[in-house]
């Protein structure tokens, strides 16, 4: 439905737009047939990429580069063309900006500080480690590879390559449901941190200024009268330089701190306003973004971040997710029309700057979908992450980012990027974003073939130690893979007999895992162990159990495994496991699981009795005894057990 109406969208007020113009009304319209073409081929190309689970926006940038190319850019300049379709320049960089400032705003509305205050240590921890490794690795190979020289282009061509993608992370998160698990909020936070710190650099990147006076041999006793005084004048630059770049980090501040003063104080009750009319939100929105944009400009930040923190200010309402759902639209519409320009931009680049730059971008790919994971493998182990956690977390963040290339094209624009490295740093960005996005549907296999590789942070305490420490008993025991809900509630059941029999915790999150060791009075004993790791599963003796409930929900893989090792060792031994769904349910007892619990099965038949019980009461009785007791369970479980429910 969303793709529906942004092409419709899209299409209708280009074609509004250009018919209205003076310069091609009157059947004129030599923009008109190459837009159409380009989005009705986008809107093919989509289908495709879709099916091998791409990316749609990839899909503009192909046709503009295709359309742009059947146009002749690449046998001339812009310039040159604008010379014969007057008017293509502006109109090109026009709709460019427009597209940024749009995405960018879009950006900021879903930028959740819960995002990284949810998991904070671990988010710090790994976010830092990861990004700062990714800038360490890139600025060195931007040099070394790509030949970059000087500071500027060395760290703009890092970040470009060391910030992941938030729609792919996104993408491949909610395709694998696990957005909640321990890996999905970690990823989700890195992701986002990454962002912020790629918009600031983004803000600082007008105040960028290349001094560039001597050849490196060049000595004192050489220089002339003239060349001395290009010394000290370039000196006064780069001092200059250097005071606008602080004073341009207290703007920033100052920005964020207008913006969410404004945020509680007049936003606030505008937005609640506003909100009565889907109209009205979107236009006002659309206002708001472009007027901070343009303020942002007019002070001297950046116009792009203006726009990301115009977001945030808006965001950071209670309304946030009506307001993204009403104007989800202008992220569809400002990424249309900024990949279609991107690929005309990238067809105004000679050729050879990306066939004859081979030798720099298939390396520079390697590290990025290659090298990056393993930076999770370090972070990791200072975190006390598990291997699995620590390889999904990286699997999901070896890409670069739709940020990155915004990054680059301005680099590229404000002289900071040469052609030559412009062309590499982009092909790279949008090849690892194809690669990753193939890899991200093949995630369990891709484990199970390389889990040596993170075998060093699977460091469990042993089966003897539990029972002779612990005094834990492995024999018909119950076992929980995974906490959430239902372990909860197994293990009150337990807890509640006269004769308490102990629950034996098995999982790979460290916070659960402390807030049971703390909690001494529950009769749950965990231990800090991947739940779907075979050589835990011999280890803690789960065919010697009374009964096994994987918990962990969204790794359907790990559970069919399970089924089979259990049926091989214990054919008696009943195995549970909980799903969402009917075709994974399927798949589970066809396996040999003895009972799935399908949850959204398990909740419909439970309304049903809920429902037969109470829709004959009088109408001020119906549904009160039932919804009060369920409002008393809820709020004990958030009292409780609230810290731990945040993290599940």
């Amino acid at each position: 439905m969303s793709k529906s109406i942004f092409f419709k969208f899209s299409s209708v007020l280009a074609v509004v737009f250009f018919a209205a113009h003076p310069a091609y009304a009157g059947g004129g319209g030599w923009f008109i047939k190459p837009l159409g073409l380009m989005l009705g081929g986008a809107m093919l190309l989509t289908i495709v990429l879709t099916k091998l689970k791409q990316t749609n926006f990839l899909s503009f940038v192909i046709l503009g580069y295709i359309m742009a190319s059947v146009a002749g850019l690449p046998e001339t300049t812009l310039d040159q063309l604008d010379s014969h379709y007057h008017g293509i320049r502006s109109i090109l960089s026009g709709f460019q900006q427009i597209g940024i400032v749009l995405i960018l705003f879009m950006a900021g509305l879903q930028f959740n500080l819960l995002d990284i205050t949810k998991r904070t240590r671990l988010i710090l921890v790994n976010g830092v480690g990861y990004m700062g490794l990714g800038l360490l690795l890139f600025f060195w190979a931007a040099a070394r590879f790509a030949g970059t020289e000087g500071f500027s282009e060395s760290i703009y061509f890092a970040l470009c390559l060391a910030v992941p993608s938030s729609i792919l992370v996104a993408a491949a998160l909610k395709n694998s449901e696990a957005e909640e698990s321990l890996q999905g909020q970690i990823s989700t936070g890195i992701t986002v941190m990454s962002s912020l710190a790629a918009i600031v650099l983004l803000a600082k990147l007008s105040a960028t200024e290349t001094v560039s006076v001597f050849s490196e041999n060049a000595t004192l006793s050489s220089l002339t009268n003239s060349q001395f005084g290009a010394l000290f004048s370039s000196l006064d630059v780069f001092k200059s330089t250097m005071v606008f770049n602080l004073w341009l980090t207290e703007e920033l501040v100052i920005l964020v701190v207008i913006l969410m003063i404004l945020s509680k104080v007049v936003l606030d009750p505008v937005v609640r306003y506003l909100l009565r009319s889907s109209e009205l939100l979107f236009v006002s929105a659309l206002g708001y973004c472009m007027g901070i944009a343009a303020i942002c400009g007019f002070i001297g930040i950046s116009p792009e971040a203006g726009a990301f923190f115009a977001g945030i200010s808006v965001g950071n309402l209670p309304y946030r997710l009506d307001i993204e759902d009403k104007v989800g639209p202008l992220k569809l519409f400002g990424g249309a029309l900024f990949f279609l320009t991107l690929g005309v931009e990238m067809a105004t680049i000679q050729s050879s700057n990306f066939s004859g730059n081979i030798v720099a971008i298939v390396p520079l790919l390697i590290l990025v979908v290659l090298i990056k994971p393993l930076f999770l493998i370090i972070t990791g182990y200072a975190s006390r992450l598990k291997g699995r956690t620590a390889f999904f977390i990286g699997t999901t963040l070896n890409q670069s980012s739709e940020i990155s290339i915004i990054v680059a094209l301005l680099a590229w624009k404000s002289n900071v990027f040469s052609d030559r490295l412009f062309a590499i740093v982009i092909a790279v960005i949008l090849l690892s974003l194809f690669v990753s996005a193939m890899g991200h549907a093949i995630q369990p296999g891709l484990y199970r073939s390389f889990k040596w590789l993170v075998g060093i942070l699977n460091r469990n305490i042993s089966a003897q130690d539990l029972e002779n420490k612990q005094n834990i008993v492995l024999k018909d025991h119950i076992v929980l893979l995974g906490f959430n809900e239902i372990s909860q509630e197994i293990g009150e059941f337990y807890e509640e007999q006269l004769s308490p029999e102990r629950v034996f915790l098995i999982d790979c999150d460290p916070e659960i895992i402390k807030h049971f060791e703390e909690h001494t009075d529950c009769n749950v004993d965990p231990v800090y162990a991947d739940p779907a790791d075979p050589a835990v599963w011999r280890e803690y003796k789960l065919s010697e159990a009374k009964v096994v409930v994987s918990c962990t929900g969204s790794d359907i893989d790990a559970d069919v495994e399970l089924a089979g090792y259990l049926k091989k060792t214990a054919p008696d031994l009943p195995l549970l496991a909980v799903t969402s769904s009917h075709e994974n349910s399927l798949k589970l007892y066809e396996s040999g699981v003895r009972y799935v619990v399908q949850t959204d099965q398990l909740a419909s038949k439970t309304f049903r009795g809920v429902f037969a019980e109470e829709i004959d009461r009088p109408s001020a009785e119906s549904f009160v005894e039932k919804g009060n007791r369920h409002w008393k369970d809820t709020r004990t479980i958030r009292d409780d057990l609230g810290e731990i429910f945040k993290l599940v």
